[in-house]
C-alpha cells in the first residue's frame, strides 16, 4: 500500500472541501457589503479556547455568537459574527465592543433573509488568507500524491 499517495490524496480532497467553503464564504463577505442592515438583539457571545494573556490562562480564541433579527414579518435566528475566521485579538475586541442581550445591526440576505452576519464584508487586512490557505493546502496534497505515485517517497 502506497501510504503517501494514499494520505496525500485524502489530504488533497480535504483542502478542496475547505477551499470550496472559503470561496462560497468569500462570494457571500462581498456579498453582504450589500445586504440591508436590520435591527436585532445578540442573544449569545461567549468567547472559549484557553490562551495565554499577559500571564493567565483566558478564553479567547474562539468566538460564538447567537442572534435573533426580524425581516419583512419573519422572525429569524442567526450565529455568524463574520463570514471569515475571526481569530485572537479580532475574538477579544469583537466581545469587548458587544455585550449579551445588546442590541446589534443584523445584515441579512434579502433572497433569503435566514442568511445573515454581524460584520459584512471580507477581512480587511487579509481578505483572501482562508482562500489562499485552501489553495495551499490542496497543492501540498497533491505534492505528496504526486512523489508517492512516483516512488520519490514512502
Amino acid at each position: 500500500m502506497n501510504i503517501p499517495l494514499l494520505a496525500g490524496s485524502i489530504f488533497a480532497i480535504f483542502c478542496i472541501y475547505l477551499l470550496g467553503r472559503a470561496l462560497s464564504d468569500y462570494q457571500k463577505s462581498v456579498a453582504s457589503l450589500k445586504w440591508p442592515g436590520v435591527e436585532g438583539r445578540l442573544t449569545d457571545l461567549r468567547l472559549w479556547g484557553k490562551r495565554n494573556i499577559d500571564g493567565e490562562m483566558q478564553d479567547a480564541e474562539k468566538l460564538i455568537v447567537g442572534y435573533e433579527y426580524e425581516f419583512k414579518g419573519g422572525q429569524y435566528k442567526g450565529s455568524s459574527a463574520t463570514f471569515y475566521t475571526l481569530v485572537y485579538p479580532e475574538t477579544v475586541e469583537f466581545a469587548r465592543s458587544h455585550s449579551a442581550n445588546s442590541d446589534v445591526v443584523v445584515y441579512c440576505n434579502p433572497k433569503a433573509p435566514d442568511e445573515s452576519v454581524l460584520v459584512p464584508g471580507p477581512r480587511k487586512d487579509k481578505p483572501y488568507s482562508d482562500c489562499i490557505l485552501g489553495g495551499l493546502g490542496v497543492a501540498a496534497g497533491l505534492v505528496v500524491a504526486v512523489l508517492g505515485y512516483l516512488g520519490v517517497i514512502g
